[in-house]
């Protein structure tokens, strides 16, 4: 595997795994509580190898503007999995938008935040999203 992830989590639920559309509907839910496990379960299933390239607007539109710190947290863990090129090998338009959050959470007036978030971008291997 080429790509460099820096973040170890377990999966300890055996049960059957949701599909995209019941994950898709728990990410547009208004509470925090849906969003954070669906964004868990979402996570788990990109590190065994799914594919859910229809999750990515979902999780863009309705998770990331979310103040939440554990769903800050997570996001910072999805953005190191998820893939940021598509089959071309050219960047994904979607990933201009997480961009902008990344700029945002820079220049939030939280300092774990900020923190959090220049640690995560030091990991970044992809030159095109510094």
């Amino acid at each position: 595997q080429d790509q460099a992830c820096y973040t170890l989590v377990s999966d300890v639920d055996d049960t059957e795994p949701p599909t995209e559309q019941e994950l898709k509907k728990q990410l547009e839910n208004t509470k925090f509580e849906p969003k954070i496990s669906a964004l868990k379960k979402t996570i788990f299933l990109m590190m065994k190898g799914e594919k859910m390239p229809s999750l990515l607007m979902t999780i863009i539109r309705y998770v990331m503007p979310c103040d939440n710190h554990e769903i800050k947290k997570l996001l910072l863990i999805f953005w190191e999995i998820v893939p940021k090129y598509g089959p071309d090998g050219k960047l994904l338009h979607e990933m201009i938008l997480v961009c902008d959050a990344y700029r945002k959470d820079l220049l939030s007036p939280n300092e774990y935040v900020q923190g959090s978030t220049l640690r995560f971008l030091c990991k970044l291997k992809e030159q095109e999203l510094l």
